[in-house]
């Protein structure tokens, strides 16, 4: 490297005299509510510290740092700050509109299930293990997507990319309702699954590019309970569809469902076209003033962490060349693949023939609304501790839990009614790992979007044939082996999350990785890396 771009690197680093100079008053906030520097004197500091910007025009006034167990409030409820003001906007313009695209995804992913249990099935004759398929064929769209859209949206705006393929996805769902054979919804259902596909790892890339490790754990797992909240919604809208929607205007109340659900994405799709402001470097959002956005790049420039840049061979080499893309992989795998038992819930309750089609919808919603509790829980635990393995490890070994009591199938039925809520209870635990792995990459985005592309890819590849396998719907609701394989391979996640942890610690110990201001993990190397491709850029 020329000693010209030496000193261009030098001047940008966060730990040169005029960098310092400039965020002065941001890292003094940001330091002590993380209490990573205990050198720094914070007893001569003033409300004035925190309201004199005059020297900075991109640095937004905020309260004074609470002490104790007060600066884990939330502030934006109660602020009316700079800052308070800028947290609320990307509340709605990037965690907001993520949790709209969640919860749009997941009913149109959801409904097929409820579905089958509410007329599916007996309208076209589907009784082999079609059920199954139509997971396979979702999953082999899944897979044929996730990796060149990931790469794709390297060169595309969120803006652009996501909502178009949100529109896709709820006009493929649509046409669910004008199926007449089962061979219609393979062909659909492998076009939602691609579709689908940017779905999770794009909207984890953009909201961990925006938030700082003390918002972001929160707002993953939300991101994650408005799955679980779309769900739950799946099963009211089909329970209240067959009671007043069935048979109108010819369509029985299965078909209805998909229809209403594709309508209510449309709405959302138009929103995002609007709203998504990109990333803190590309942004050009009229939501935000010039100061917010130059203040969003601070932000993520005294965490350490790499805004999304276009991909080369260079960025893929690095990628390839450490253990964080295949330790977060085998994790996010693991525990990915071997989770779901918990999407047979309704399957088990009509086989006891003593509910009516509604409460087959209705029921197995207690399972979402426990996991909504305990993310909500988890994630505040999360990033107070902050310490995300261990309660990663906590919610998995709740789901490793429910899949145990239900593998032996004489035991009682109250028991196997836990043990399908517990599956679902542990599901924040990969939401916290996208999160934890985002923090530990943060300097390298493409290992970041990496780690959730092939996971999800290997995941469902896995699920094409292993669903069929483990929980063949001829056999249902009693699979003799499903939920044996599922409670060991989680407790082989369990394991890999410890390796991940000790790696790294290894890497601090050795001097690969240094904490940032806000104890995040820097590479040296990927710095310099990330440094040549954009000088290379640049030029």
């Amino acid at each position: 490297m020329s000693s010209k771009s030496n000193n261009t690197n030098k001047e940008n680093s966060l730990d040169s005299p005029s960098t310092n100079k400039k965020i002065s008053n941001f890292e003094k906030h940001l330091t002590h509510s993380y209490e990573i520097d205990p050198q720094l004197d914070h007893n001569n500091e003033t409300d004035n510290d925190y309201q004199d910007h005059d020297d900075n025009d991109w640095e937004l006034t905020r309260d004074p740092p609470k002490e104790g167990w007060k600066r884990n409030l939330p502030e934006y409820f109660f602020s009316n700050s700079e800052h308070a003001k800028f947290i609320r906007k990307l509340d709605i313009l990037v965690f907001g509109y993520s949790l709209l695209s969640s919860f749009i995804s997941t009913l149109d992913n959801s409904n097929i299930q409820n579905a089958y249990v509410s007329g599916m099935q007996k309208d076209l004759k589907l009784y082999g293990n079609e059920l199954n398929l139509f997971q396979t064929f979702y999953s082999c769209g899944i897979i044929a997507g996730s990796v060149p859209l990931i790469f794709i949206s390297t060169y595309i705006r969120p803006s652009i990319i996501l909502p178009t393929c949100e529109l896709l996805w709820s006009i493929f769902v649509m046409c669910c309702a004008g199926a007449s054979n089962a061979k219609t919804i393979y062909g659909l259902r492998f076009l939602i699954g691609c579709a689908l596909s940017i779905g999770f790892p794009g909207f984890t890339a953009l909201i961990s590019s925006w938030y700082l490790p003390n918002e972001l754990g929160k707002r993953i797992v939300f991101y994650e309970i408005s799955g679980n909240v779309a769900a739950m919604f799946s099963g009211y809208i089909q329970a209240g569809l067959y009671s007043n929607m069935d048979g109108k205007h010819g369509l029985a109340a299965w078909r209805w469902l998909f229809i209403f659900d594709g309508v209510i994405s449309i709405f959302v799709v138009i929103l995002g076209y609007i709203i998504i402001p990109d990333t803190p470097t590309t942004t050009r959002s009229r939501f935000l003033n010039s100061k917010e956005k130059k203040y969003a790049i601070k932000r993520m420039e005294l965490a350490g962490r790499k805004p999304i840049t276009k991909a080369n061979w260079q960025m893929i080499k690095q990628s390839l060349s450490t253990w964080h893309l295949y330790g977060f992989v085998m994790s996010f795998y693991l525990y990915g693949t071997f989770s779901w038992g918990g999407n047979y819930f309704n399957l088990w309750l009509q086989s006891l023939n003593k509910y009516t089609v509604q409460q087959l919808n209705q029921i197995p919603t207690a399972s979402q609304g426990a996991a909504i509790i305990n993310s909500f829980i988890s994630s505040i635990l999360s990033d107070y501790f902050r310490h995300r393995p261990i309660i990663i490890i906590i919610n998995m070994i709740i789901c490793m839990m429910g899949n145990a009591f239900i593998a032996p199938w004489k035991s009682p039925e109250g028991l196997k009614f836990v043990g399908y809520i517990l599956i679902n209870v542990g599901w924040p635990g990969q939401s916290l790992l996208m999160a934890w792995a985002n923090e530990i990459c943060q300097g390298n985005p493409l290992t970041r979007s990496m780690i959730v592309a092939v996971g999800n890819t290997f995941v469902n590849a896995t699920n094409a044939w292993l669903q069929v396998l483990l929980f063949p719907a001829s056999t249902a609701p009693h699979y003799k082996a499903g939920y044996h394989v599922c409670a060991a391979f989680i407790g082989l996640a369990v394991v890999s999350i410890a390796v991940c942890w000790a790696l790294l610690q290894r890497d601090y110990k050795k001097g690969y990785a240094i904490k940032s201001k806000v104890g995040l993990p820097i590479y040296p190397q990927w710095e310099e890396v990330f440094n040549n491709v954009n000088h290379e850029k640049n030029n």
